[in-house]
């Protein structure tokens, strides 16, 4: 009886010294809206360090989990629609390479399914192109005339985003409305309260992002208060290489944003300014926690219960993050961690001595694991350990330095336990566990399980391979 109240104490302690105390990232939720039923939101992640394995959406007292696989906008190749809005007013023509060698930037990184529109203002909003190639891009606004007298900047602001909301929407579309101009504003007729148009921008599913040019430092100022309230970037450029140095950082930001979709079945709320918090999680521990508003429809029809999603793949010992967050806070119970921890060692204590006492020839011998999927790995530098060079993905394969890994490479900055490769709905993942060098999908790093095709470049720390299955 001593030695089982010990082992129980023990156990206890040890449970209690893995209990997570503080969130270790910081997340924002850059934009947030709601289409076709389901909620999406642009996230970007700081200081997040455990790889995310879990995350969820809670709205009032419902909770609502990740459907599909968490991934960044350049790793899944989501649609980017690109609304180019130019200055054309007469103080303009000096920038006019600036503003050429931003738009061919800009476009060179754009994907397949990145799209580019152009639109000018002065006295009114023009649409220009609403269909442009990256090759045209360029050309079109090497030939635009600065020719406006009267800059009406923040009502035509104002009239774009109507023209670009009306637009109908590919499911989780990023939307950016980049305006490049040099900020200043003469409307004689008034135009739309600077305040007014603040506040919409910070509701909009567009994001704003502005270029600027010239010398009127308040201007551009009250410019970049704009583009900041929608989520977006500011960024002044004096020379032709700034400005291409603007594209690039703007392209990397948009690319590295992660993408969310949340299936809102069975949601009760309704109406404008919905609170909305998202959850991350790593193996069941909370890592960070974004907090944003959207607007849902008032005639949204009811469902009898949520709807079935498709939960991001799991990891390793992942657990229902709605139960942590219906679990009162220790501010108000300080005892309840430790009786729900004294609880589980119990339950697991007597799991334990129950199997013991069976027999174990009554247990039927298990079948033999399919083959699964046969995977070829391909390493130019030689870093992997032994000649064989094919594995059999049948659940999960561990690449790192341990000699217990499936994927054994001989090479200082690989971790022991590096990353894992693991099935689930048919397709193949990898994971990063928490590496100390990082791991990269065709050089884009990962902090959550990315979706593998074959051929795909892999870079575990410092070494680069291949899968081919």
């Amino acid at each position: 009886m001593k030695r089982a109240l010990a082992l129980l104490l023990t156990g206890l302690l040890a449970a209690l010294t893995f209990i997570p105390v503080s969130a270790a990232g910081s997340a924002e939720l850059v934009r947030t809206f709601f289409t076709e039923n389901t909620l999406y939101t642009y996230v970007s992640l700081e200081g997040a360090d455990q790889p995310i394995t879990q995350a969820e959406a809670r709205i009032g007292s419902q909770s609502f989990p990740a459907a599909g696989t968490l991934a960044t906008v350049q790793q899944a190749g989501f649609p980017v629609t690109y609304l180019l809005l130019v200055d054309n007013s007469t103080s303009m023509p000096a920038y006019r390479q600036e503003l050429v060698s931003f738009g061919q930037q800009l476009a060179q990184l754009g994907g397949e399914h990145t799209q580019f529109l152009l639109a000018t203002f002065g006295n009114d909003l023009s649409i220009t192109e609403e269909a442009l190639s990256a090759e045209e891009l360029g050309t079109a606004l090497e030939q635009l005339s600065f020719h406006e007298e009267v800059t009406r900047l923040h009502s035509c602001l104002d009239k774009a985003l109507d023209y670009f909301e009306a637009l109908p929407r590919e499911s989780n579309e990023l939307r950016c409305m980049v305006i490049l101009s040099d900020a200043v504003q003469y409307d004689p007729d008034g135009g739309i309260p600077y305040d007014e148009l603040l506040e919409r921008l910070s509701r909009s599913d567009v994001m704003l992002h502005s270029v600027g040019v010239g010398q009127q430092e308040d201007a551009l100022e009250s410019l970049g208060q704009l583009a900041q309230a929608s989520g977006g970037t500011h960024q002044t450029v004096k020379t032709p290489d700034e400005a291409e140095e603007a594209a690039q950082q703007l392209s990397s930001i948009n690319g590295s944003m992660l993408v969310l979709g949340f299936d809102l079945s069975g949601c009760s709320a309704s109406g404008e300014g919905q609170n909305v918090s998202v959850t991350f999680a790593s193996n069941g521990a909370l890592v960070c926690k974004g907090e944003s508003t959207v607007d849902l429809p008032s005639d949204q029809p009811e469902a009898p219960s949520p709807a079935v999603s498709t939960p991001l793949p799991p990891s390793n010992n992942s657990t229902s993050l709605d139960a942590k967050e219906n679990t009162p806070q220790p501010s108000s119970s300080p005892l309840l961690p430790l009786v729900g921890a004294a609880v589980v060692i119990l339950l697991v204590g007597g799991a334990v001595i129950i199997l013991k006492r069976r027999s174990s020839s009554n247990t039927p011998p298990a079948s033999p694991p399919p083959q699964g999927i046969y995977m070829r790995i391909e390493d130019p530098a030689g870093h992997l350990a032994g000649t064989e060079t094919g594995r059999y993905l049948t659940q999960e394969l561990l690449v790192g330095r341990d000699p217990s890994c499936d994927i054994l490479f001989q090479d200082p900055s690989v971790s022991r336990r590096h990353a894992r490769i693991f099935l689930a709905n048919g397709t193949v993942y990898l994971e990063d566990l928490g590496s100390q060098n990082g791991t990269t999908v065709n050089g884009n790093p990962i902090h959550m399980p990315c979706a593998l095709r074959s051929g795909d470049t892999l870079t575990t720390g410092e070494v680069t391979w291949m899968l081919k299955f």
